[in-house]
């Protein structure tokens, strides 16, 4: 009795562990279909964005800043407003010991004038940046006060993200678009790129780090 006890236990415990390894096999299969299509995902497919007040650029990459002068010079946007991001500690250290460091929000306006959009076109969000938390908590700030339709500009693979947050932050009467810059190469087979690969990892944490906790560092 003891030895057919024994038996039958074995053939439970055998058949559990296939099961648990099954199930095992298939969320690892599904990880792995997730991963490989995470920056399609990610990179909302570009569509012609249409015609608004202001265009803002979130801060970042200065390839943001080239597509809002295209936006604004086609006649897209009556103005553009640019995010202020908090100041990295290694450029106030340079700034304690003298050496002056141009701001990113203020290279970002010598672009935009070099290409042709004037000063008087010119604003800032609101306040300093960490994070896209910060920048949307600017914008529904800078919307609100002035009732303006925006288009927002970014970088391919964070637009997802950047929709997700932004839309938390604004109110539903706000019409936002949040659209790409083509001139930020992204590579959505991410494996093939390492800065894609990059880009694509942290984000997709991020993105889960905000839906966790309700907050994402940029």
């Amino acid at each position: 009795m003891d030895h057919m006890t024994t038996s039958w236990r074995q053939i439970v415990s055998a058949k559990a562990c296939r099961w648990v390894l099954l199930v095992l096999t298939g969320m690892l299969v599904l990880l792995l279909g997730a991963l490989i299509f995470a920056g399609r995902w990610l990179a909302v497919e570009a569509v012609v964005p249409r015609a608004a007040d202001v265009v803002v650029i979130l801060a970042g990459s200065f390839d943001r800043t080239l597509h809002a002068a295209d936006l604004y010079n086609k006649g897209m946007a009556r103005r553009v407003a640019i995010s202020r991001p908090v100041a990295e500690p290694v450029h106030l250290r340079l700034a304690e010991r003298g050496f002056p460091m141009a701001t990113e929000e203020d290279i970002h306006r010598r672009i935009l004038l070099h290409l042709g959009i004037p000063e008087t076109a010119i604003d800032f969000l609101p306040g300093y940046s960490q994070n896209t938390r910060d920048e949307g908590l600017a914008l529904a700030r800078y919307l609100s006060d002035q009732q303006l339709r925006a288009i927002i500009v970014t970088s391919p693979y964070h637009v997802r993200r950047a929709s997700i947050i932004l839309r938390r932050y604004l109110a539903d009467s706000q019409p936002i678009q949040v659209v790409p810059t083509p001139y930020e190469e992204f590579e959505w087979r991410w494996w093939r790129d390492p800065a894609s690969a990059r880009s694509v990892l942290l984000e997709l944490a991020k993105v889960l780090y905000f839906v966790v906790q309700g907050d994402t560092n940029r």
